[in-house]
């Protein structure tokens, strides 16, 4: 039964429009804004600044995985959806299961393709030859941005589930990542512990010691995915659909 449902799951994501435009734009925005960053600035160009600044890029790619994450199952609600899926997969809860081994199948392909278009843009760019060192080097790196941008989709589909919305999740995780976590920051220090906020030093090779660390951003994002992930099971499971 599971087997069907991300089956199902799976042709129903690249059929959802926002959602097609949303895993290209997450694939390429990376290696675009590398393309014309310009790094190195005048200055020599070496693999670890190439490196550092591909997982900048990265940090800002964080938002076509909220688009992803909300369309997936928000258009579920926009467009009035649910019932007819849930006569398929009857099983709330193998739905959302469902939705989110698809959305963790994507998110993961998004971003190696995407890692992968970096390195090649750095390779023609810079004239960089792709070293063993600096493909394991950037894929090691990396590996710890994905697990973010795992919990972050999980969180935003969470999220959709509770707020029975597309675009509230998005405006709320948007405004997070391009800016207002920030903001809230330098008014109060309590502010590193935003979901999106906790893993930043996961992006930059300089570290800002007023931020958590990496494996605490991890582990404080990981609560602020399971607590809202439990709350939309809970409300899932009991909510009447219309």
């Amino acid at each position: 039964m599971i087997k069907t449902a991300i089956r199902s799951e799976w042709i129903k994501f690249f059929s959802y429009q926002w959602c097609a435009f949303g895993a290209i734009g997450t694939v390429v925005i990376a290696p675009f804004i590398l393309s014309i960053s310009g790094v190195g600035n005048g200055q020599i160009v070496t693999a670890n600044s190439l490196i550092d600044a591909g997982l900048r890029n990265l940090f800002l790619s964080q938002a076509g995985v909220v688009i992803i994450a909300a369309s997936f199952l928000g258009q579920e609600f926009s467009n009035a959806y649910l019932r007819t899926t849930l006569l398929t997969i009857p099983s709330r809860i193998k739905l959302v299961m469902s939705k989110m081994i698809v959305l963790t199948l994507i998110v993961l392909g998004i971003a190696i393709l995407s890692s992968i278009i970096c390195l090649g843009v750095v390779s023609v760019q810079y004239h960089m030859t792709l070293s063993v060192y600096l493909i394991i080097n950037f894929m090691t790196k990396v590996m710890l941005a994905f697990l973010s941008w795992l919990l972050l989709t999980w969180l935003t589909l969470s999220l959709t589930i509770i707020t029975k919305s597309q675009i509230i999740p998005i405006a709320i995780m948007f405004s997070l990542i391009l800016g207002f976590s920030q903001l809230l920051f330098a008014i109060t220090k309590f502010a590193k512990y935003l979901p999106d906020l906790a893993t930043m030093n996961l992006f930059f090779s300089i570290k800002m010691p007023a931020l958590l660390g990496i494996y605490q951003g991890l582990l404080v994002q990981l609560i602020w995915c399971i607590v809202f992930f439990i709350i939309a099971l809970l409300l899932i499971q009991h909510r009447d659909v219309h």
